[in-house]
């Protein structure tokens, strides 16, 4: 029996190892080389010394060098705002002066705006001089595809008739040329520019994806259009993924490609430079063979690339300077390399990788002093010096623009001078050393220069796989500055949050204070409107309201201003050429614009639009027409009418044809409640005269008109006019007469019949309250009102209103917490507790008394509503509307007949056949005396008689 493991056991047992294996980060030995040849270097700032007109602060933008002129090319690139740029500026290398090229009349054409474009300098033939463009992102957010010339001798731009069969559109390749190679014979120099890779917005293209534009015709004013140009197609051995905010250049004939992101998904990962990798590759035009040097770099978002072109060595020939870009500080520590202008050298022939420290620049104060990291910087390297005395030994590299890790776009102008000698880590000191004392400026001479070569690759400080561009941290990239030269070279501990896109600080600053002072606005509003406990508008409810719609106004218009200002500042602190945009291109890209944008035109345009149509739609209460005054002549002979009327009861029964003619409208009974109610010109059933159309009139009360204007005086309770607290001995109603006593009286003057009054002797001051006028009958002014909901359209607006700034609330806060300091974090939050507590506290109270938030509040105050089951005794307050006698009743079931006649008297009473006539006589005016007889004045000088019997049918 065997002892080892079964061949399906191994299977068995690979297969679970290999998934496991597989997710285990890949682990890649590091090397460095302490011993690698270096010239001599120093970093000079040239910025300070230059005049004329500089260019702006761009991005990505292509770089020439006519060495005939000593003129330097900086055209395109990505401006601050994030657009795409097609200027053409010049710098005077022999003046340090700026300027912007005049061309010839007539040929002042030029590219498109294009930024990320592939350029080389064409010098390959005596009668074509000039810098070729190729390609690059335009600001339609898409890529170009044609091919431009400058000509440094006439000054202008041609485009290059291009044969078919080329690439397509894209932008972010890497390549160009190297000026100091010739043809594949050797005989000439090279005409060809190379491009690898690149970016479409759709499509990710590997960078073995290598092709090749070979110039000709000839360029001058006088033929302008002259320069031709074909493409060819590269063949490599095996395929390269794509990558995007990659590095590179052309040593010789061979693409050089360091960094970026092999993904263009992540949007997020590219700008914090999370996603960047380690990887570089070399590839041989020539032969198609590819190589890829051992990682030593911290991982990098688009570094410059150049040929070391100092001839000190012919070890130089075959290395590459790359300079700046910017990782993540999070994920990798560079051991201070970047604070102090590091250099890193790659030797594309044995992949060996070193980095260096050079000298700084001394300025005027002597202390050392270095470039700020950046990426996209534009960077041309030369043979000789770019500055200064041509005669020092010397090769230049010259720098301008890009972009800082804090997302401030530069124009300075740096030289990285590399002096005639050779270094190594054992060999720091050369010839031209001097007395150790650097010198500054375009005729530094190398005194005092050395290098320090720093003995390790840079540490991964996380088991994030960034070998492989997976994303670990959404860190910001790397803060370090260097260029106060006061930089200790340590990895920042607390790194800052990058953010794709940004605006001005009116614009964070304006919208929030827009929000903020929306709520003052809207409780003074409140607190000026009428309440439940007062419904007039005082002085001090104006003066608020005024107060709160100044504050509102301002709100607006900060608002309008604060959202305006996001259009017009925003830029893209993109750290790659994905996120590079034109200025439509750049709006609305994030859930903020997005949600910010459609909550502005809610709550400053959709609400305030219906609030206009809610003031239009709003109609003023109907006012009751103003009546005529009566002719004292009809007023009197109304009033004998009606006392005559009421001189006896016999009297309501009277003939249509005795009442007068021409009726007149009047108000409901009950002291014109109906009035009040809004209904208005409603007859009353007693009116007594025909209306305009003829109708027959009904019975009708007495009425007096043209009575002297009384002082009124509100009542205290609405039932104050039953209670009968009459300052006067004067009977008022029925109940208050005897009918059947002037019978009985023998002492009546002429045997008249006359009421005689039986109410008890009246006592000043002890009645509960003297009533000078009958509005207790109308209004109450004992409990307050309560809150009513506002009209539908209205309570639509004030929920739209409330939503939208309560929406806009959150957005505030959201930004501030991300953005802002967190002071003004807390103080937005406490301004926004403090305003939504004053809202709810108002609407407890019943301010505004028309509010939907103040109904609800009082519709949690109240008591339960009345239920069916419980049992109220009849009537509720112990006497009801009888004042002065409180008839039978019994309580309605099925078990219980009803009264059939004497309103709710009890059957034992309306049985009584065997009463005489006096007791009958007694109990009608007992009948009589339960309906009270009111006198109400109203604002026409009427008097009704409320409450009447009901009239008498007709022949009856």
């Amino acid at each position: 029996m065997s002892l080892g493991p079964s061949r399906h056991a191994r299977h068995v047992l690979l297969g679970l190892l290999v998934p496991f294996l597989s997710c285990l980060p890949t682990v890649r030995a590091q090397t460095i080389s302490t011993s690698m040849p270096v010239p001599p270097l120093q970093w000079i700032e040239l910025t300070d010394l230059l005049g004329g007109s500089a260019a702006p602060p761009l991005k990505d933008a292509t770089i020439g060098y006519d060495d005939t002129n000593r003129i330097l090319l900086i055209f395109g690139g990505e401006s601050q705002q994030g657009f795409p740029a097609k200027a053409t500026y010049t710098l005077d290398l022999s003046g340090l002066q700026w300027s912007t090229p005049t061309p010839p009349t007539g040929l002042d054409q030029t590219p498109s705006v294009r930024t990320a474009m592939i350029g080389g300098d064409d010098s390959a033939a005596s009668y074509r001089h000039g810098h070729v463009v190729i390609d690059g992102e335009s600001s339609s957010d898409s890529a170009v595809a044609d091919v431009w010339e400058y000509d440094y001798t006439s000054k202008f731009w041609a485009q290059v008739g291009l044969s078919p069969g080329g690439p397509s559109a894209r932008w972010g390749g890497v390549g160009g040329i190297d000026p100091r190679t010739s043809d594949s014979q050797g005989t000439v120099l090279n005409n060809t520019i190379y491009m690898a890779g690149g970016y479409d917005g759709k499509n990710l293209y590997p960078l073995s994806e290598i092709w090749q534009l070979s110039v000709g015709g000839t360029l001058s004013s006088n033929l302008p259009n002259s320069v031709t140009g074909s493409w060819s197609r590269v063949n490599v051995d095996s395929t390269i993924p794509g990558r995007v905010s990659v590095g590179g250049t052309m040593v010789g004939h061979q693409v050089v490609a360091v960094g970026g992101c092999k993904s263009a998904a992540s949007q997020q990962s590219i700008l914090d430079s999370s996603c960047a990798v380690q990887d570089a590759q070399v590839i041989d035009t020539a032969s198609g063979n590819i190589v890829t040097p051992q990682p030593c770099l911290a991982p990098r978002i688009d570094p410059a690339v150049v040929p070391n072109m100092n001839g000190a060595s012919s070890s130089f020939s075959s290395q590459a300077f790359v300079l700046f870009g910017t990782f993540n500080s999070t994920l990798w520590n560079d051991g201070g390399g970047s604070a102090r202008g590091e250099v890193d050298v790659l030797d594309i022939g044995t992949g060996a990788w070193a980095r260096v420290l050079p000298s700084g620049d001394p300025g005027s104060n002597g202390k050392p002093k270095y470039p700020v990291p950046r990426q996209g910087a534009a960077a041309l390297s030369w043979s000789k010096p770019l500055v200064g005395d041509t005669s020092i030994a010397a090769s230049d590299t010259i720098i301008f623009g890009g972009r800082d890790a804090a997302g401030n776009y530069l124009s300075d102008v740096w030289l990285l001078r590399a002096y005639n000698a050779t270094l190594t880590k054992t060999n720091q000191t050369w010839s031209g050393f001097g007395s150790g004392t650097l010198a500054s400026g375009v005729s530094a001479n190398g005194a005092g220069v050395t290098v320090e070569y720093m003995t390790q690759c840079a540490a991964a400080l996380s088991k994030s796989s960034t070998s492989s561009g997976t994303p670990t941290s959404t860190s910001g990239s790397s803060t370090e500055s260097s260029g106060s030269g006061s930089s200790t070279g340590q990895a920042s501990s607390s790194p800052s949050v990058t953010f794709p896109y940004n605006t001005s600080a009116i614009h964070k600053s304006l919208a929030a204070v827009s929000v903020a002072l929306f709520f003052p606005a809207v409780a003074l509003y409140r607190l000026s409107a009428p309440s439940i406990i007062s419904s007039q508008l005082s002085d001090r409810n104006l003066a608020l309201m005024y107060l709160g719609i100044i504050v509102g106004v301002a709100a607006y218009a900060l608002g309008v201003v604060g959202f305006a200002t996001s259009f017009t500042s925003i830029t893209t602190s993109s750290a790659s050429s994905l996120a590079r945009r034109s200025a439509s291109s750049l709006h609305l890209k994030t859930s903020h614009a997005q949600a910010g944008v459609a909550l502005f035109a809610g709550l400053y345009v959709l609400v305030p639009l219906l609030q206009l149509i809610a003031l239009c739609l709003r109609r003023p209460e109907p006012k009751e027409p103003e009546t005529e005054s009566r002719l004292h002549a009809e007023s009197t002979a109304e009033k004998s009418s009606m006392n005559e009327r009421a001189g006896s009861p016999s009297a309501r029964s009277e003939p249509v044809a005795s009442q007068r003619s021409g009726g007149k409208r009047r108000v409901r009974s009950w002291a014109g409640i109906g009035t009040w109610a809004g209904i208005t010109g409603r007859r009353s059933n007693e009116t007594a005269a025909t209306d305009e159309q003829g109708q027959t009139p009904s019975q009708r009360s007495f009425e007096v008109v043209n009575r002297p204007i009384r002082q009124r005086r509100a009542s205290g309770n609405s039932l104050a006019a039953f209670s009968d607290p009459r300052p006067t001995h004067t009977p008022r109603n029925l109940s208050d007469m005897s009918w059947l006593d002037p019978r009985l009286n023998t002492n009546g003057a002429g045997g008249g019949v006359s009421p005689v009054d039986r109410r008890e002797p009246w006592t000043p001051g002890t009645t509960p309250m003297e009533i000078t006028s009958t509005n207790g009958l109308m209004m109450s002014h004992g409990p307050p009102d309560h809150p009513v909901l506002p009209a539908p359209f209205e309570g639509l607006v004030h929920l739209l209103f409330h939503a939208f700034l309560l929406a806009l609330t959150v957005l505030s806060l959201v930004a501030l917490w991300q953005r802002a300091p967190k002071a003004a974090f807390g103080v937005f939050l406490a301004w926004t507790v403090v305003f939504y507590a004053v809202l709810f506290v108002l609407a407890w109270f019943g301010h505004p008394r028309e509010s939907i938030l103040s109904v609800i509040f009082s519709r949690l105050r109240t008591e339960p509503a009345f239920s069916p089951s419980v049992a109220v005794p009849f009537p509720s307050d112990g006497r009801g509307p009888y004042q002065h006698h409180q008839p039978p009743y019994r309580a309605n079931g099925i078990d219980h007949d009803y009264a059939t006649s004497h309103g709710h008297m009890s059957p034992d009473v309306d049985d009584d056949d065997d009463e005489d006539e006096e007791t009958r006589q007694r109990r009608i005016e007992e009948e009589l005396s339960r309906r009270d007889v009111s006198i109400v004045t109203v604002p026409r000088r009427r008097l009704y008689l409320l409450n009447p019997n009901p009239p008498e049918e007709e022949g009856s």
